[in-house]
């Protein structure tokens, strides 16, 4: 990795061939782990649009395993990639500002996915289904949001130096979901 200098002294990270090549698989894997959790807000969605019913007990307790086991260890992997992503001296008031801002939502994000976990264990017949609904909708909509802004700080913080194909798989995120179907 070699720093460069931009107008205004700005630092940014070029990337030779190897590192390139490890960040775009590292973006690859993070993008392929958004296609999961992209995955469980559709399945989360169809439990909030299907209340009161619910599904059976054993799929809840799957979803909210998945809700504890995916999140925690995605999130890692992604701050560990957008801090390597920032030059070690000289990262913009702008790209900190979102990093830390994702961390900021990873942390709220983790534990959104613990409680929904336990309400969705804990639910059954006879329960208030709008306040299983509400977790639900605030959950799958914020995950969305947050994929969405995930996607758009690596555009940003890789700029040009992405090859054509991952910024093309970038952008290809950006263009799915709900808000453009």
């Amino acid at each position: 990795m070699v720093v460069d200098r931009l107008d205004g002294g700005v630092a940014r990270k070029r990337f030779c061939d190897s590192w390139r090549d490890q960040t775009e698989r590292r973006i690859q894997a993070l993008v392929a782990e958004h296609v999961v959790l992209r995955a469980l807000c559709d399945r989360l969605e169809a439990i909030a649009d299907g209340l009161p019913r619910l599904p059976p007990h054993g799929e809840r307790q799957q979803l909210a395993r998945h809700l504890t086991t995916l999140i925690t260890p995605h999130q890692a992997r992604e701050d560990d990639l957008l801090e390597s992503l920032l030059p070690p001296e000289g990262a913009s008031a702008v790209e900190r500002s979102l990093v830390e801002r994702i961390r900021g939502q990873h942390i709220m994000d983790a534990v959104h996915a613990q409680d929904l976990g336990a309400a969705l264990e804990a639910a059954g017949p006879g329960e208030d289904p709008e306040a299983l609904g509400y977790m639900l909708r605030c959950f799958f909509d914020g995950c969305r949001r947050a994929m969405a802004f995930e996607e758009l700080t690596l555009l940003n913080l890789c700029g040009r130096r992405l090859s054509p194909g991952t910024d093309a798989l970038l952008s290809a995120c950006l263009r799915t979901g709900p808000a453009l179907n």
